[in-house]
């Protein structure tokens, strides 16, 4: 399996690479021509003036493409400034000029050949980049300085578990911030935010095209964090689950990508994992076992399709989250661990031989904001798992854990049933997102039980069994209202399922 693994990589990788120059096309095909004329031209001169013809050259056009895809031209320095583009572009063409030289040992042909296509090659991006700069473009410019000075970050599902997070460190960074949610778990989670001149507040469906618009406009980048979360609740509906997770996420794309939006992250799940015996990381064949995690593939899909100079997507894999948050939860097994230890003296383990990767909910936001203050170019069209190996662990550890540190509470029981519902197991490599932002973990499992134990006895909590704590619960409420066609004359209707997300 491992051997399988290996041989794929390379495979998914050029799979991934054939999205950017994908959305590169119009840059390829100039370039191809751009080579093939003049290796023409290049042709004709020698015969005229030399008597021969070199065979050799009918490679150029194919090598020119090669080496502009090895110096980045496609790539990492696709947007980048007219002298940096001039430098990597000449050095791709003193690259194939030294071809021509080597195998026709004639060095005027190498020469005229650089002479011809360094213009045409060069000038046209010089001139595009210079009339960017004249509109004020931030792509010349440092795009996170560009976000911050400019339009405000709307985070869509701020009002959410992980969205108030987001919402207050990206206002602790000296960002503005605009939220746009549906406020189905009420408006507690951004009271403290009201006051912020950085802060807005829209209240709204996502496909409620009226309120999308406002939403998105002058908006200088999108965190997308909504949508149907667990699939328990994503069961419940199939409609209302693509409606949720798909048709918002496409809808969300083409309204921020006609509004000028420059960044777009993305909040997917490892959970595409699905079930899997190795080590998985991003490039590893996903095997998702429930409609949460294939929606969440379809709109991976949908985005990293988009990817453009002008659009810079990045799709964050979160592991499962734990701990405190404005919006609390106790559908998620190390938050429902805690509540049932303290509380019940009794932790309920179901499939405790299963794998998963843990993340507190605070680390989860943290690598959000580093993702839009990251260099764009390092982080366009990539897929990143969010998470920390020290904290993969099998659902039996989690419960060990948990009670060490209920236990100087009181006396808490671990009660194990083999069988689970939950299909899902996965061991999730978080190398790429440290090499890449340099993300860590800031929190442990301990460190997330204890920030609980706390709000408990503070009586933040009260009765963890309450509806309002669940998302399957209040997702059941408003499944009934989205049936209603009176409710929800003014939203968008999903496709079919094998339209959306395949059969």
């Amino acid at each position: 399996m491992k051997i399988e693994a290996l041989l794929r990589s390379p495979f998914r990788l050029f799979k991934r690479e054939l999205l950017l120059v994908h959305s590169n096309l119009s840059r390829v095909l100039y370039d191809l021509v751009v080579f093939s004329v003049t290796a023409a031209i290049t042709n004709v001169f020698s015969y005229l003036f030399a008597g021969r013809v070199h065979e050799s050259l009918i490679a150029v056009p194919f090598l020119g493409l090669v080496a502009n895809y090895i110096v980045g031209v496609y790539g990492r320095f696709r947007v980048g400034g007219g002298l940096l583009k001039a430098g990597v572009l000449s050095l791709s063409a003193t690259a194939v000029s030294a071809y021509i030289f080597s195998t026709t040992h004639d060095i005027a042909s190498a020469m005229l050949w650089a002479s011809l296509a360094w213009g045409p090659l060069v000038l046209p991006r010089m001139f595009l980049n210079l009339n960017r700069r004249a509109k004020g473009s931030p792509m010349s410019q440092t795009l996170t300085k560009a976000i911050k000075g400019g339009g405000p970050v709307l985070v869509v599902g701020g009002g959410g578990y992980i969205g108030s997070h987001v919402v207050s460190q990206l206002l602790q960074e000296g960002y503005a911030v605009r939220v746009l949610d549906s406020l189905f778990y009420g408006t507690d989670s951004l009271k403290e935010f009201a006051a912020n001149q950085n802060f807005e507040l829209i209240e709204g469906d996502v496909t409620d095209i009226s309120k999308l618009v406002k939403a998105t406009e002058g908006a200088s980048a999108v965190v997308h964090l909504a949508g149907l979360v667990g699939d328990p609740a994503c069961a419940l509906d199939e409609n209302y689950t693509l409606h949720s997770n798909v048709i918002v996420t496409k809808m969300l794309k083409e309204v921020a990508l006609s509004a000028g939006v420059q960044r777009f992250i993305f909040a997917s799940s490892c959970s595409v994992y699905g079930a899997n015996d190795e080590v998985v990381n991003e490039l590893s064949d996903l095997n998702p076992v429930s409609l949460y995690a294939r929606t969440k593939i379809a709109s991976e899909k949908e985005l990293l399709a988009s990817v453009s100079d002008e659009f810079f997507v990045t799709v964050l894999r979160f592991a499962t989250v734990f701990g405190h948050s404005r919006r609390p939860r106790f559908d998620l097994v190390g938050n429902l661990f805690t509540a049932q230890g303290l509380n019940d003296g009794k932790i309920t383990v179901f499939g405790g031989d299963s794998w998963r990767p843990f993340i507190h909910v605070a680390d989860i936001a943290r690598a959000i904001v580093m993702t839009l203050k990251a260099n764009p170019f390092r982080v366009q069209g990539q897929i990143l798992n969010v998470g920390d190996a020290r904290l993969n662990m099998t659902i039996a550890d989690l419960a060990d854990k948990v009670k060490s540190v209920v236990g100087e509470e009181r006396e808490v029981e671990i009660v194990s049933h083999k069988d689970s519902a939950d299909r899902r197991n996965y061991n999730v490599s978080f190398d790429k997102i440290k090499r890449v932002i340099g993300f860590t973990a800031l929190y442990s499992i301990e460190d997330g039980v204890k920030e609980m134990v706390s709000e408990f006895k503070k009586g933040t909590y009260a009765d963890y069994k309450a509806s309002k704590f669940s998302n399957l619960e209040v997702t059941k409420r408003v499944v009934v209202d989205f049936q209603n066609p009176k409710n929800t004359q003014n939203l968008y209707r999903p496709y079919s399922l094998s339209e959306v997300v395949g059969g």
